[in-house]
């Protein structure tokens, strides 16, 4: 097996590890938990409560996360006078895992897109679809950044609700520092720049240094490792559990 007696740290969420562990495992590495980040549900605030009471007034919701789409899904459940979105609310997801979220819920998308980022998706959906003066509903996590709200905002009208929150996990675990401290693993695997930052504060300044090996699931991320002083030796093209073990795996099959 390629990747055989490689030790990889993995910082994705509780929840999520198994994702990462059923990807890598079967190729030969050792998946070690450091998780980074956990993601919990929001208060109902006049904000949710007004959107998703007035559903129906939406031309398009755009999902950007499987996370995005299941809390809302929640919370429409808790405020909603329907239980499911209406047909006439055309909806857009960024991914196959959001869109996969999303036929899980009942529904399936209008619009995925080619690529795996937001950019990608909102700028095709720009291109391919009449969204000039469009009702726009974007259920993101509080981290998220503006950068959708911002562009499209230009030609239609966007609504913005935080639907979910990303908070730092307590270290459960020391193991994962030690074997970084000690040189005891291979990558250390990032899937978000909230979890980049998480893990510097972790593991603590002295240990943040430009020896560290690291992976990173995409560009958005890579940069938020960069801003640490660190160099990605791995970067995936596609923004995927799947395309960064490709690029994995790549990386080893060539070093």
């Amino acid at each position: 097996m390629i990747l055989q007696g490689k030790v990889f740290i993995s910082t994705v969420s509780t929840h999520k590890s198994f994702e990462i562990r059923n990807i890598f495992e079967p190729l030969g590495a050792t998946v070690v938990d450091f998780p980074m980040t956990e993601f919990m549900a929001v208060d109902q605030t006049p904000a949710i409560q007004s959107a998703i009471c007035q559903i129906e007034k939406f031309n398009w919701i755009i999902f950007t996360s499987a996370n995005g789409v299941k809390h809302f899904y929640r919370l429409l459940n808790e405020i909603g006078k329907v239980s499911k979105i209406p047909s006439g609310v055309k909806i857009a997801a960024v991914g196959v895992k959001t869109a996969l979220e999303l036929e899980n819920a009942g529904r399936k998308a209008d619009y995925s897109g080619s690529g795996n980022t937001a950019e990608n998706l909102v700028n095709e959906l720009i291109e391919k679809e009449s969204l000039q003066n469009c009702n726009i509903l974007l259920p993101l996590g509080n981290l998220a950044p503006d950068t959708l709200q911002a562009r499209l905002s230009k030609i239609a009208n966007v609504t913005r609700i935080d639907v979910y929150k990303t908070i730092k996990a307590q270290v459960a675990d020391n193991e994962p520092i030690e074997r970084i401290k000690n040189n005891r693993y291979d990558l250390v695997i990032f899937t978000s720049p909230s979890g980049v930052d998480n893990f510097a504060d972790a593991i603590g300044p002295e240990n943040v240094n430009p020896e560290l090996r690291v992976a990173s699931i995409g560009k958005v991320t890579s940069r938020a490792v960069e801003q640490h002083g660190l160099t990605c030796l791995v970067t995936a093209a596609k923004s995927t559990y799947e395309g960064l073990a490709n690029e994995i795996v790549n990386y080893y099959t060539i070093n």
